[in-house]
């Protein structure tokens, strides 16, 4: 993982989890924060976070440089 925590990408919730969460939040515009703010609210409700082993899931990080006034993530 790309670090401590990570959460994004390529990320399944059923409609029940969704509303649950409250979905995504509005705070956030352009690259960065997003998903983070997302596992935080999955972690606080209790739901535990799977993810299937390389030999199912192979996914490439687009990297991007954060946008201006989405906070850093320090995991």
């Amino acid at each position: 993982m790309r670090y401590k925590g990570y959460f994004g990408g390529v990320t399944a919730l059923t409609k029940e989890q969704f509303k649950r969460v409250n979905g995504f939040s509005n705070t956030y515009w352009g690259w960065g924060g997003e998903d983070d703010d997302l596992r935080i609210r999955v972690e606080l409700q209790g739901m535990k976070i799977v993810r299937p082993p390389p030999e199912v899931a192979r996914y490439t990080m687009v990297f991007h440089k954060r946008d201006s006034g989405n906070k850093v993530n320090n995991d």
